[in-house]
């Protein structure tokens, strides 16, 4: 029996994970071997505590991994190197899996072929606050029938909500940058790196988590600071490629100086008569500025000792 190892990075944040856990512990249907891996990215190894108290069953054990050099690519790296599993599925410590999760990630690998699969995220808010204009940042919804091709745009994705075929796409020592430790985008360069290697990318339409947001995100000024990291992340991918790929360096940059003047026009515009549209517009102006000023020296922490997002 194939077997799944679900890898839940994780970072002072003992109640959310306690709910990720026992999310990973509760599929159904699916019909293949599972272990939960729990890497704590903490240096005081707090998590040990909450994973000593969350045992599964025999066939389902979850394991704790120590990873106290801080960093979102360290933390799932240590999680590849000791996952058992042919599949390899990423599951944030935030976020809460379906039921069906896993089995709709295994048959859409199944029937497609594909060396990677990626599933619905649904954004929520904690303790019942509302998500209002928030929700569609915290979110991913890609219009596809399950099992269908969706390596042409892998730069929508992520891994969050993700099963990986390890021999195939995990096998780079590490798979994922610790050059982006701390601002992100190791998933997005991942990625980049496997479609030009020629690997498949597939669409789980079934295999949906929901993604718990703390109120204290949802702020525009949290939006803005993702957004500007997602447009970096859109032009610096093709740097850290080898070789650079220049002409879509420059593609994106000069993208992204459109996108920022229009979208900085349109807040401008707005900001007197609808507040709404105009902090929209202006997250977008934030993604295009983050798209030419792409150089590491203006990357924010997000991740490891800075904000943890």
């Amino acid at each position: 029996m194939d077997l799944v190892s679900i890898v839940i990075p994780t970072l002072n944040r003992p109640e959310p994970l306690r709910r990720a856990v026992a999310s990973a512990l509760a599929q159904q249907g699916a019909d293949v071997g599972l272990e939960v891996l729990v890497v704590d990215n903490s240096a005081d190894g707090n998590a040990a505590a909450v994973v000593s108290g969350l045992a599964g069953p025999a066939d389902r054990p979850v394991r704790y991994l120590a990873a106290p050099r801080p960093g979102v690519a360290n933390a799932r790296n240590a999680g590849v190197a000791a996952a058992a599993g042919r599949w390899v599925a990423f599951l944030d410590d935030d976020q809460e899996a379906s039921v069906g999760w896993v089995a709709a990630h295994v048959a859409a690998a199944r029937a497609s072929g594909a060396d990677a699969t990626f599933g619905p995220v649904e954004g929520r808010a904690e303790d019942g606050a509302s998500m209002g204009p928030f929700e569609p940042y915290f979110s991913r919804r890609i219009e596809r029938p399950d099992a269908d091709d969706v390596t042409a745009i892998a730069a929508y994705l992520g891994t969050n909500n993700s099963m990986f075929d390890r021999a195939r796409c995990l096998s780079d020592d590490p798979p994922f940058d610790p050059r982006l430790n701390e601002s992100g985008g190791e998933d997005s360069l991942l990625l980049k790196r496997l479609t030009l290697a020629g690997r498949r990318l597939g669409w789980a339409a079934g295999a949906t988590v929901i993604e718990w947001t703390p109120e204290r995100r949802l702020t525009w000024a949290y939006v803005r600071k993702r957004k500007f990291l997602s447009g970096q992340v859109r032009t610096f991918t093709h740097h850290m490629v080898s070789p650079p790929q220049w002409g879509r360096i420059a593609f994106w940059m000069a993208a992204g100086v459109a996108q920022c003047l229009a979208a900085g026009a349109a807040a401008a515009a707005f900001a007197p008569i609808d507040r709404e549209r105009s902090q929209k517009a202006l997250a977008a102006a934030y993604g295009g500025l983050g798209k030419v000023l792409w150089a590491e020296r203006f990357r924010p922490s997000l991740y490891g000792p800075g904000l943890v997002s």
